[in-house]
């Protein structure tokens, strides 16, 4: 059985909706438009808030169970799948390609036998399938994907679709009630947030990230001051999260997090391959580095050969004279 619904995965961090679910809405509207099915977004847990704020730009259905808090992606996708046999597969499955995206949407496509890209760019419909655009080769290559069978399961890249207008009327929520088993063969030991009170850089509209060449806590207290004065989330390269200078968290990359922000400062970052793969769909990218043949002015619109040492703090001072003058 098929329904003709697109599902939009809500993600809650924090207690909130995250920017990236409501974009998805954005790109579910258009596939809707071309597929003829109806977008709508599936809420598994969350509060009445997290189901108001939704029903502001599409129908919600939300799913019930004391078992769904916490997030935990086995059960979740256990849950996702047994409401695909209730109202029928739908022609897609989308969600962020988030650490909570990319672990869900893969595990969910193994239970409903179907398709599944990450990291998409673009979502079409063509010839009566799904269509998907994404990047690989770190970024050097795109392909062009078509799922021949429903439904594509899909995670889009932060920031790759634009924010949706409001409905004139909110959209209802419907509530079904699952019942889920006690165990699914594992038990959660211990959760620890590492990002309290700090912007999440897949999130954020601004990202200034530190490399190598920033690895003190000097020189990084300069990336985080920057960061303040553009209203931005912080970032580290690989290095500096392996030698255990800054949270996995902050991590940008093959490894870590993608992001893709209106605006993207690199600073002191080399621009290996895992690097770029994880930031190069950023809108505008500033590239910071004292070496002028670094492969990272290969993926900046705008490169300053110099020392971030010295750069930083004048940036960041040009820019507290402006917002004094604005």
């Amino acid at each position: 059985m098929a329904s003709n619904e697109i599902w939009v995965l809500a993600e809650i961090r924090g207690g909130r909706v995250t920017r990236g679910t409501f974009q998805l809405m954005g790109a579910a509207r258009d596939l809707s438009a071309r597929s003829g099915g109806k977008a709508l977004f599936v809420l598994a847990g969350g509060d009445e808030a997290a189901s108001s704020a939704l029903a502001g730009f599409a129908p919600v259905v939300k799913l019930d169970s004391p078992r769904l808090e916490p997030y935990e992606a086995t059960r979740h996708a256990a849950a996702l799948a047994d409401l695909a046999s209730k109202r029928g597969a739908p022609i897609a499955v989308l969600a962020g390609a988030t650490s909570t995206g990319l672990e869900l949407a893969p595990r969910l496509a193994a239970l409903l036998g179907c398709g599944y890209a990450s990291s998409c760019v673009a979502i079409g419909f063509d010839n009566g399938a799904v269509t998907a655009r994404r990047p690989v080769h770190g970024g050097r290559v795109y392909e062009e994907i078509a799922f021949g069978t429903a439904p594509a399961c899909l995670t889009a890249r932060p920031g790759s679709f634009a924010m949706p207008e409001r409905l004139a009327a909110p959209g209802t929520v419907e509530k079904i009630a699952l019942a889920l088993p006690d165990a699914l063969g594992f038990a959660v030991v211990e959760r620890k947030a590492t990002a309290a009170g700090r912007q999440d850089v897949s999130e954020a509209r601004r990202v200034v990230t530190g490399g190598r060449g920033m690895g003190d806590a000097a020189r990084f207290k300069m990336i985080e001051e920057l960061a303040e004065v553009l209203d931005a989330a912080v970032g580290a390269s690989r290095a500096l999260v392996d030698a255990g200078f800054r949270p996995h968290d902050e991590q940008v990359g093959k490894s870590g997090k993608t992001v893709s922000p209106e605006l993207y400062v690199a600073v002191g970052v080399s621009g290996a391959i895992h690097h770029t793969l994880g930031m190069n769909t950023s809108k505008v990218v500033v590239a910071v580095n004292t070496d002028p043949e670094a492969l990272i002015f290969k993926s900046a619109d705008y490169g300053i050969v110099g020392d971030g040492a010295q750069v930083v703090p004048a940036l960041a001072a040009a820019l507290r004279k402006i917002e004094k003058k604005a």
